[in-house]
């Protein structure tokens, strides 16, 4: 799949950012390790991961199902549709912020990584390679200006899109951020979509059906206002 046009498209949602919550959470239980546990860099990691999940579950696995019920070829995993997996890894997050106790917090938090990695394979796995099957490169970077456009309700801030820049820049490698921000411009250099391929994208998403076709449609200066 590296080698595919779209691979630009998806890498960052895919890749980049599931790695930087693994990377994160890791440091987290090592912070755990040695008794220096801060509870708001796991609540700061769950907001992320929550807003992450609700853009999977709103946008792209509801626009990816769209596609695949107009063929009988390829079917999404119940867990990834029911959204099951994001449930498991919710109810983890809880129990670790809730227990007062560091050895069984830190059981917990190994527990969180092991079901947290489970899910994002599975991700990894299956999303990738049918959101590149079918989905045009155009379509692709269109579904990824839904997350940071300041219309929608997802980055609906500038401030809100600068911190999670910033977490995200912090919690993957030199080499990936370099990628990345090579991506960022990328996305910002997008040509023109025609508007009934944007609209053919908001009829397959109830959640962007409240907004006008002028609100959805990506402007390239407003993009990746939070690059470094």
């Amino acid at each position: 799949m590296m080698d595919h046009e779209s691979w630009s498209a998806i890498v960052d949602n895919y890749v980049y950012i599931h790695n930087a919550f693994r990377n994160d959470l890791q440091r987290i239980i090592t912070n755990c390790e040695h008794n220096k546990f801060n509870i708001n860099e796991l609540i700061n990691w769950k907001d992320i991961l929550e807003l992450h999940s609700r853009v999977e579950d709103e946008i792209i696995v509801v626009a990816l199902q769209a596609r695949l019920r107009r063929q009988k070829e390829d079917k999404l995993p119940k867990e990834i549709l029911n959204g099951t997996d994001h449930d498991k890894v919710t109810m983890l997050t809880e129990k670790c912020l809730d227990c007062t106790d560091n050895d069984k917090r830190l059981q917990l938090l190994k527990d969180l990584a092991i079901e947290l990695d489970n899910h994002l394979n599975r991700e990894e796995e299956v999303m990738m390679s049918l959101l590149i099957k079918y989905f045009s490169k155009r379509e692709l970077w269109a579904l990824d200006s839904f997350i940071v456009n300041p219309k929608l309700d997802y980055c609906d801030t500038k401030d809100s899109l600068i911190q999670i820049t910033k977490w995200w820049f912090s919690n993957i490698c030199i080499s990936e951020g370099r990628k990345l921000l090579v991506n960022f411009v990328r996305a910002g250099r997008q040509p023109p979509m025609p508007i009934e391929d944007w609209k053919k994208l908001q009829n397959d998403i109830p959640a962007l059906k409240k907004y006008s076709i002028n609100d959805i449609i990506d402007a390239p200066t407003q993009k990746r206002v939070a690059a470094p």
